[in-house]
């Protein structure tokens, strides 16, 4: 594992009332004021807010969060422009966070309104993106901690404007190296601005070779000078372009209206889109998004792998997202998971991951089998890890909250069987009753149906039975929080709080279909000695229900998320693809891909709907890089490709 991916929280001093880094030995902002230093260097140096105006979105990079002053100055300067874009987008790169009370305390006090909205939303230090989000979404925040050489090569946005805050050069030289600075030249947009309050040469040879145009301004207060540019390379510098901002209709049609729709169509109203919304079933949730309640927890793994840092990242988005819904506490149990270990060795391993990772007891612990039983209830047989914010969510009302908030913008089409996906100029589908719709985007969020409809052949997916135990109310009393492990126990959220067990993973399916498979009360006796696995001394229970759907997975057990490839194209093009990457394969403009989520709808759902729209909307990207290219729909036809 990585050292770089570790987040440690700052160690902040005040020094004749300037906040002083004890890390670094450096102050954190000129002695003559931070907020006249932000608005002076870095919203005057990029010439703002006057280069905003006029545009659908503005996104500014930043490396070197600190107090976040730079943050907070540039929100209120957008807050008090009348001719301000609809979105403003802030990216900004800090290796060791403060925490939330002093940001409040840092924060000058015509900004303390903001700061306190600020650390309301104020992460845990966990390594990865953050996404905060103000103004009803207008503003968003993506706090990236972690190292900002790993990170920022890893980010995925077109940056419109540049502050470089990092400690100063003498004391923090990786902040200004010639790699990063590169890396941070390849996320320029065309004519994109960057203002520093550094001058020093190393510095500005490195911005000149990644192709900025430098000019030397009087700087703020005591500092004589302070550096600016202007991305206009004199010849080709990168590969490929960081992203646009979209500029077309904003109509979509979702297919499908399970967890993947539901968080896809809501994050496309919240940014002002129109969407139709089909649904086979005669309800919202009708297929395997209808769990009546399902585990919400991210993973842990010994070397951080990338299903570790997905699911942390998309634990926290579901959270918040959650959180943010009307009827939360009918929607969610937030009491905390139990994920047994299946022996020492694991829980050890574990331990070691949460050391190494400096991953802090509020997101996850190790504890004794007789420390969880306090929380759970019940004894479970061996030790494993403790989520505190680990929940118990019932997809089907979540699915019906979502659009509920996307409120009219939203069109749901249930009983909608889609027949046919076209690209004709835009994208026509075709139902087996009535009309078409008709949209320049599409996204396919129908799980099995998914690749047929979007006519991928390299994109395998398989069906997988799944079947939970629904449970007497009385059965498994003292239960308090939920238990995972070989199976797993809980309580549903709401007044009902059905208990139940489970689930069966049936594959592959027989010939005959479901159908065809063991009975229920076969299944129940499986889910029953899955409960004896995971409690000392399991209680007798009575099944009184089933609940039964089939989940869509990758050979990967990993989702499709993101932007479809042009097979066609791609395959006649092959001979020059053989070492391709994934940027490079062709991409068929305005068709996307949310399907596949297998078990982990609740854990992925919203925060690669993010990611979808990020992608359709040009905006930066929530998680990195490597995470997107792990769930890219293209990743099968990419392998197909290089043999």
């Amino acid at each position: 594992m990585s050292t770089a991916a570790r987040v440690t929280p700052a160690h902040l001093a005040w020094r004749d009332g300037v906040p002083f880094s004890e890390d670094y030995g450096d102050v954190y902002a000129s002695r003559d004021g931070a907020l006249g230093q932000a608005r002076h260097v870095f919203l005057g140096g990029n010439d703002l807010p006057a280069r905003w105006r006029g545009r659908t979105q503005f996104v500014v990079l930043e490396t070197g969060f600190g107090l976040g002053i730079n943050f907070l100055a540039t929100w209120a300067a957008w807050r008090a422009d009348a001719q301000r874009p609809p979105r403003l987008h802030m990216v900004s790169v800090e290796r060791h966070p403060l925490a939330a009370q002093a940001v409040r305390e840092a924060a000058p006090p015509e900004l303390a309104p903001l700061a306190h909205q600020l650390a309301a939303q104020w992460p845990l230090p966990l390594p990865g993106l953050h996404r905060l989000v103000f103004e009803g979404g207008a503003v968003e925040l993506t706090l990236a901690l972690g190292d900002a050489a790993v990170l920022v090569p890893q980010l995925a946005l077109g940056a419109d404007a540049i502050y470089l805050d990092g400690f100063s050069p003498a004391r923090n030289p990786d902040m200004w190296a010639a790699p990063l600075l590169k890396a941070v030249a390849r996320l320029a947009r065309p004519g994109a601005t960057l203002a520093t309050w550094s001058t020093a040469r190393p510095v500005r040879e490195a911005l000149a070779a990644g192709g900025f145009e430098l000019d030397l301004r009087p700087g703020f207060a005591s500092k004589r000078e302070m550096l600016t540019g202007r991305f206009a390379p004199r010849y080709t510098v990168r590969r490929h372009e960081p992203p646009a901002a979209y500029a077309g209709p904003r109509h979509a049609v979702v297919i499908g209206a399970g967890l993947a729709g539901c968080s896809t169509a809501l994050a496309l109203a919240r940014r002002g889109w129109e969407v139709d919304l089909i649904e086979r079933g005669s309800r919202v949730a009708a297929g395997a998004s209808g769990l009546p309640a399902g585990l919400l927890h991210p993973q842990v793994a010994a070397d951080d792998s990338r299903l570790a840092r997905l699911t942390r990242a998309g634990f926290v988005a579901s959270l918040q997202q959650l959180q943010r819904l009307d009827g939360a506490a009918e929607l969610a149990r937030v009491e905390g998971i139990f994920q047994q270990a299946v022996s020492a060795q694991e829980a050890a391993a574990w331990q070691s991951a949460l050391d190494a990772l400096g991953l802090p007891p509020a997101y996850a612990q190790v504890i004794s089998a007789h420390a969880a039983a306090a929380h759970v209830g019940l004894v479970p047989r061996r030790p494993g890890l403790w989520f505190p914010q680990g929940a118990v969510v019932a997809a089907g009302p979540w699915c019906a909250a979502m659009l509920r908030a996307a409120g009219p913008a939203v069109r749901l089409h249930a009983g909608t069987t889609v027949t046919r996906v076209v690209r004709e100029g835009g994208w026509r589908v075709e139902r087996a009753q009535g009309a078409p719709f008709n949209a320049p985007v599409v996204v396919h969020a129908s799980a099995l149906a998914g690749p047929q409809l979007a006519s991928l052949t390299q994109a395998p997916v398989r069906a997988v039975r799944g079947r939970l135990s629904l449970l007497a109310a009385d059965n498994l009393a003292g239960l308090k929080a939920a238990i995972a492990g070989d199976g797993y126990a809980m309580r549903a959220p709401g007044t009902a709080a059905t208990p139940m067990i489970g689930a069966s993973y049936e594959l592959p399916l027989p010939e005959g279909g479901a159908d065809a498979g063991p009975d229920d009360d076969l299944v129940h006796a499986g889910n029953v000695a899955r409960l004896s696995r995971l409690l000392a001394a399991p209680p007798p229970v009575r099944r009184v229900g089933v609940f039964d759907q089939v989940r869509a997975v990758a050979p990967d057990r990993l989702p499709l998320a993101g932007a479809l490839a042009d097979e066609a194209a791609a395959q006649a093009a092959r001979g020059s693809l053989r070492g391709a990457h994934l940027a490079d394969l062709p991409r068929l403009p305005g068709a996307y891909a949310l399907f596949a989520l297998g078990s982990r709808g609740l854990v992925l759902a919203p925060l690669l709907a993010q990611l979808v729209v990020a992608q359709m909307e040009g905006e930066p990207w929530p998680i990195e890089r490597d995470l997107a290219a792990s769930v890219d729909p293209a990743r099968f036809l990419l392998q197909r490709l290089r043999r």
